[in-house]
């Protein structure tokens, strides 16, 4: 279990630069004892309590600013070496002769102290089972779709490398977040439409499409490994929505699906429209565990149920008369209304929305010029 000291001390502002020199001296000791991290914070916001605060409890001055510092350990057994040979009278490290490193700061004003962690929460750098990965759109006409979602989304586009199809790479800002494919003859024989689909994480494909073929669903396209990405099948739950599932060769969380923060031009919320909800959360619930976290009444259309896996991630509905069931992929826009502008502009259509949803933001509905639908969510700033 991990260890951690903590201090709060008061330094002359004027002393920020030393301090810094100081203390890119002397943490490093800690680390050579084994310490993991150490970081040393400068106080930018650090308000006047009504009865305690930071200030206070180091006595700071007005010139001064308050410093939270702490260091992290792998257990308290490598902390509590470490101290006593810190402490040792045999240790002349110069690092620690406060003639040579001397301290910016009053340290009989420092207050500190050792703390066993006893909840700790992390963001995931790995994606789990049942997280979302990535998005695909097909389209009859890949050059016009990258023109059109170029012109809604911070998106930036670059081909893919794959020699035998038209494949491209959309791209926000920071990360990678949906691949673009132009639709060929036989996919069209086979009656392949513009659409959206989400790739859902598992730990072994292969499994997966087992078990899905075993809880009613079926293959659409038997399970491929493709070089430098991962394994894949594309497969259609027992109402006939289409995903796929992956094993991806990266080990590094996909953010292509934003769980953590806000991210313009990520994915935002996934929604199924199905023809069969009990049927769908069991499917779903069964193969990738995810969990039902309340609902929404939305009058004739039914129950819009919310979808929990960690956070929340999406949610379920009941398709309309004559609706396949499918996936439906929100993509986050700085300004929903600046979007349903250049929606328009760029020959697609709105066919719901702006409607605010809960939370403050706006979301809408709409189909990009080859027929896909989409949705997009932001804040209204007019």
């Amino acid at each position: 279990m991990t260890y951690v000291d903590g201090f709060v001390i008061a330094v002359p502002t004027a002393n920020r630069q030393k301090f810094i020199d100081h203390a890119l001296s002397a943490d490093g000791i800690f680390i050579e004892m084994g310490a993991l991290r150490v970081l040393e914070c400068w106080g930018d916001d650090v308000p006047v309590g009504k009865q305690t605060d930071f200030r206070r409890a180091v006595n700071a001055k007005d010139d001064e600013t308050v410093v939270f510092s702490w260091i992290e350990w792998p257990d308290k057994a490598t902390r509590d070496a470490a101290m006593a040979r810190m402490q040792d009278p045999s240790n002349t490290d110069p690092r620690m002769d406060p003639e040579i490193n001397p301290m910016p700061f009053d340290g009989a004003r420092m207050i500190f102290g050792g703390f066993s962690p006893v909840v700790v929460v992390e963001a995931p750098t790995t994606n789990k089972p049942g997280d979302f990965l990535w998005y695909e759109l097909l389209t009859t006409d890949a050059e016009a779709a990258q023109a059109f979602y170029g012109q809604i989304l911070p998106w930036t586009f670059a081909d893919s490398g794959q020699a035998d199809m038209d494949y491209r790479i959309a791209s926000a800002p920071e990360h990678d977040v949906a691949g673009l494919m132009a639709i060929n003859a036989e996919m069209a024989e086979h009656g392949a439409k513009p659409t959206w689909l989400v790739y859902i994480a598992v730990a072994d494909v292969d499994q997966a499409v087992s078990d899905i073929q075993a809880r009613g669903g079926a293959v659409q396209m038997p399970a491929m490994d493709i070089p430098m990405v991962g394994r894949m099948a594309m497969v259609a739950d027992p109402q006939g929505a289409p995903l796929y599932v992956m094993k991806g060769s990266d080990p590094r969380k996909s953010v292509a699906f934003a769980d953590d923060r806000p991210r313009v031009g990520h994915a935002a919320w996934n929604e199924l429209h199905t023809a069969d909800p009990a049927g769908a959360w069991a499917f779903y619930g069964e193969t990738f565990g995810w969990v039902k976290d309340g609902a929404m009444d939305m009058g004739p259309l039914g129950q819009y149920q919310f979808i929990r896996h960690g956070g929340m991630i999406g949610a379920m509905m009941a398709t309309t008369e004559g609706e396949p069931s499918g996936w439906s992929v929100y993509f986050r826009v700085a300004d929903i209304d600046v979007a349903r502008q250049a929606v328009e502009a760029a020959g697609g259509q709105v066919v719901q929305g702006p409607d605010q949803i809960p939370g403050g933001e706006y979301s809408m509905n709409c189909i990009d010029p080859q027929g896909a639908a989409f949705g997009l969510v932001g804040v209204r700033k007019g």
